[in-house]
């Protein structure tokens, strides 16, 4: 099955959104924080970490189109081609200042370098849409809250354990490379479909590409299902975490700079 990766738009992230809504519901991790979650909140929580990408200047949003889908009226999925996505995040060093140059393939600028790295905490956490300031704020406007700066992880019954959760990653993640400038596998995704036809290796590759042409290290969270995908491709683990009362175990992984 061929493959075409190319840049997210705008009108990828429902579609992306929706590709990690039910490659996550399974997850015994997303059931344990989110248990009281609705189809329609966990699709605004995703396609809110989609749309993330589209908004940090650090962050590319790539997706994977299936180059034979039928995207006829008539089809089974009509009018998107789009099976899987990934969101690769450059996150400078503290040793640098100023604007990140270059980054993307495209020459130029990046933006402003982000005081905090970024993670999914950012999206869980940070007020959209108006809301009151809190910085538990996060919700899209019909996200589960009734209006706008709706919290995200306020629509979930165990909340304060997603909070707990999300925090804890971001932590780990500070620990491992914090000052370090690295590429980050915030998340990928693809439909069940087509799990095992590449389109998750290509998506990985793309990153690690980035990151060799930089000369930089990686890093990412893996799920128990995704770890031996990225020891493949000389992701380590350096630390593991337990949830679910050990049932769910989560690693943090790296990967060196090309060569070592």
């Amino acid at each position: 099955m061929p493959f075409t990766l190319r840049p997210g738009t705008q009108a990828d992230v429902p579609l992306c959104g929706a590709i990690a809504q039910a490659a996550f519901a399974p997850s015994l991790l997303i059931q344990s924080i989110s248990p009281g979650m609705t189809a329609d909140q966990a699709l605004a929580f995703w396609s809110s970490v989609a749309q993330s990408a589209m908004d940090d200047l650090n962050a590319h949003l790539v997706v994977a189109e299936d180059e034979d889908a039928d995207t006829s009226p008539s089809s089974a999925s009509p009018g998107t081609s789009v099976v899987g996505f990934a969101k690769w995040v450059f996150v400078p060093g503290s040793e640098v200042e100023g604007e990140v140059e270059g980054r993307g393939g495209g020459g130029g600028g990046r933006g402003p370098l982000p005081s905090l790295l970024t993670s999914v905490t950012a999206t869980a956490m940070a007020t959209r849409g108006g809301g009151d300031g809190d910085d538990d704020g996060g919700g899209d406007d019909d996200a589960g809250k009734g209006g706008e700066g709706g919290d995200v992880l306020g629509m979930v019954e165990k909340a304060e354990m997603a909070r707990e959760y999300f925090l804890r990653q971001h932590e780990r993640h500070e620990r491992h490379m914090g000052g370090r400038r690295h590429w980050y596998l915030e998340l990928i995704s693809t439909k069940g479909a087509v799990k095992g036809s590449g389109a998750g290796r290509r998506l990985v590759q793309w990153g690690l590409d980035k990151a060799d042409e930089d000369g930089d290290v990686a890093y990412l969270e893996a799920s128990p299902e995704g770890k031996g995908l990225f020891e493949r491709f000389g992701f380590r683990v350096v630390e593991k975490l337990e949830y679910a009362d050990g049932a769910y175990v989560e690693c943090c992984m790296i990967r060196g700079r090309k060569g070592e």
